[in-house]
């Protein structure tokens, strides 16, 4: 410093003390952290446990399964059994029925009692055939989750492999593949549907036959457009070097790599599947009498709707609570293999 800067630079008298200054973070001086490590089956199932939605719906997914498999057997009706004398009877629960609920009380009157019934309980109550509904609900629901599964399979073997293929050879594979999906996706898919159902006798075969045509279309979009991105990674063009087949690095290489966004799409597709299920059911085409699904259920209590409502509301209940769940359960499923993906 110049002298000549000495004798001009001010003069600044300190008023502070030593107190006046503190560390920040004092208490909470940051510290390395070790984390476990873990497999991606384990963060998967962290990341899905933070999800309440998600959890609630796997749990409602679960008790419905356990009924659907179960609810039929304990019953003690069979899902076929008419009994004329127990016709349009309201729901009855033995502890219930104590709390003035579901006693088994219609319009005013103990439909039970009038008819010299006592010690009979139906507890989803019966329809105008006097077939046991809660026998007949989840016999129905057995049917709904078989297609809903069905459905999935579909989407995994057939829009996934399509897809996969269609995406890693591109050029004129891709263009053909893709024309051809479009000429399947032009036909509105319901009204397809209800044409196979008036071609086809009505039946399992002939829902899983229309989903076999269009079920698909969406889960080979989405596993082409991960391919696209994937197809040209150093791992990729790695196995390709090292001499791996076409097919083999489609689905032992890029396959792997985009499963758990497959999944998570196939799950979106199973309140579809029941939906179009129901919605065939309901039209007359799906499942015939005697047997029952949660369409054929809603469509016979629609009848007696404005007389006897409790027919057509267990199964409405529960394909509300099927389609609701599943949603919550895709929905996490799609946040805990991609965090990211929040929103």
């Amino acid at each position: 410093m110049s002298e000549y800067a000495e004798k001009h630079m001010p003069i600044i008298e300190n008023d502070w003390e030593d107190e006046d200054f503190v560390f920040v973070q004092e208490n909470t001086r940051l510290k390395d952290k070790v984390y476990q490590q873990t497999s991606f089956i384990r963060d998967v199932w962290n990341n899905f446990s933070k999800n309440k939605g998600a959890v609630v719906g796997l749990v409602i997914i679960t008790v419905i399964i356990l009924f659907a498999v179960f609810g039929p057997m304990i019953s003690g009706y069979r899902y076929d059994e008419i009994i004329l004398a127990e016709q349009s009877m309201p729901p009855r629960i033995p502890v219930l029925e104590k709390f003035h609920l579901f006693n088994g009380v219609e319009k005013g009157v103990n439909v039970y009692k009038d008819r010299g019934l006592t010690d009979v309980y139906h507890w989803f109550g019966t329809d105008t055939n006097g077939r046991d509904l809660f026998t007949r609900v989840w016999e129905g629901t057995r049917i709904s989750l078989s297609i809903a599964f069905i459905a999935v399979a579909i989407d995994i073997i057939i829009g996934m492999s399509y897809g996969l293929i269609s995406g890693y050879f591109g050029g004129k594979v891709d263009m053909i593949m893709q024309r051809f999906v479009e000429i399947l996706n032009g036909i509105p898919t319901l009204i397809l549907v209800t044409l196979i159902g008036l071609v086809l006798p009505p039946g399992l075969k002939t829902i899983i036959f229309a989903l076999m045509i269009t079920g698909w279309i969406g889960m080979s979009r989405i596993s082409r457009a991960e391919v696209l991105k994937l197809k040209e990674q150093e791992y990729v063009l790695a196995s390709r070097t090292l001499g791996l087949k076409s097919f083999g690095i489609i689905f032992k290489e890029i396959m792997p790599n985009i499963f758990g966004q497959l999944i998570t799409m196939a799950m979106f597709s199973v309140p579809s599947a029941i939906f179009m299920e129901a919605y065939l059911s309901f039209l007359g085409l799906g499942i015939p009498a005697p047997a029952a699904s949660l369409g054929t259920l809603i469509s016979d209590g629609y009848k007696s709707l404005t007389v006897h409502p409790y027919i057509i509301m267990s199964a409405i209940t529960v394909l509300a609570l099927l389609m609701l769940s599943f949603n919550l359960f895709a929905d996490g499923l799609r946040d805990a293999f991609d965090p990211n993906q929040k929103h």
